[in-house]
């Protein structure tokens, strides 16, 4: 689970969640965000995928990410770092949801399978760190270690640019990466979705677009992250097409989840101005730079008019 103390959290694991139900419940897959791996504590920011039928289908694995879609479980666990490096605390949490949710539900080892996905690619040194040296294919890894051996862990960005992949690593870190999988989206996987499908895929990469490399802050709340699909409808989202979207779209759609810096960008200072009160636009300048630019005729003007402010206004001229 990624902080929830950061001011800026989105539930990622609500949007990956939410992507996956469009995606997999027409398949017969069961998915389920925020599990109460016990009882008695709060639910847990985890995704999992549950199959009603002895095995998975031929369908079911063909929209599948590599790594995921080769398990034999029943119940698939999935904890999504979308802006956290990994790290420790990753796999004991996972660990401990692993063996809490197998216990509550009298399941057998062999029957649910944990998995940690990233947003970043992990640093070789971080990774091999927690035994995580075996690539079993490329973007996904196992560990050494006895204690992390059960979970797999999957890089999106380090993912074959395939269709089963591009389902999710339109949510890599990697611009360009998030990029193909969309236009391979657009290419190929909008022939297998329906229409509110479409609209979710749009609206998120909306959200995305502007993001740089490694920068996955989006200020949504749970409301927000339902609200995706919802913002307008479309079926195609070249730039061009989403640049026409959103000049008709209102300015709190095209707004909504970015962050105050990227609201102005593109803009020159004349523009960022435009609409403050001259006080308001002196805030937070230093006294030198409030008088950067003036030639010395109006340096002259400022400096007569403070002088006649300071004068008692029995000695002023009228």
């Amino acid at each position: 689970m990624d902080n929830e103390d950061n001011k800026e959290i989105t539930y990622w694991h609500n949007i990956l969640g939410r992507l996956f139900e469009f995606l997999l419940t027409p398949l017969k897959i069961n998915v389920s965000t925020d599990v109460k791996v016990v009882k008695k504590l709060p639910e847990a920011d985890i995704i999992l995928l549950r199959i009603e039928s002895p095995e998975w289908t031929k369908e079911q694995r063909a929209v599948l990410p590599d790594g995921i879609k080769d398990s034999t479980a029943k119940y698939i666990l999935i904890e999504f770092k979308a802006t956290e490096s990994i790290n420790g605390d990753t796999f004991i949490q996972t660990l401990w949801y692993d063996k809490s949710y197998k216990h509550s539900q009298k399941l057998t080892k062999k029957e649910i399978q944990p998995f940690v996905i990233c947003a970043k690619q992990p640093q070789k040194a971080n990774r091999e760190q927690y035994g995580y040296t075996i690539q079993e294919q490329p973007g996904v890894y196992k560990s050494t270690n006895i204690a992390y051996k059960d979970i797999t862990l999957i890089s999106l960005n380090e993912l074959p640019e395939t269709l089963n992949n591009a389902w999710v690593t339109c949510l890599a870190s990697k611009k360009n990466k998030r990029k193909k999988a969309f236009d391979l989206l657009k290419e190929k996987g909008f022939k297998q979705i329906k229409k509110p499908f479409k609209e979710f895929l749009a609206d998120l990469w909306r959200l995305t677009l502007p993001k740089g490399d490694d920068d996955m802050t989006l200020e949504l709340s749970r409301e927000d992250v339902k609200a995706i699909g919802k913002m307008w409808g479309t079926s195609l989202f070249t730039s061009e097409e989403l640049d026409e979207l959103m000049s008709k779209a209102s300015l709190e759609t095209r707004l909504r989840g970015l962050k105050p810096e990227e609201r102005l960008m593109g803009l020159n200072p004349e523009e960022r101005l435009i609409g403050l009160k001259p006080e308001e636009q002196l805030i937070g300048l230093k006294p030198e730079d409030r008088l950067m630019g003036l030639n010395p005729e109006q340096l002259e003007e400022m400096e007569a008019y403070i002088k006649q402010q300071k004068q008692p206004k029995n000695f002023r001229k009228v």
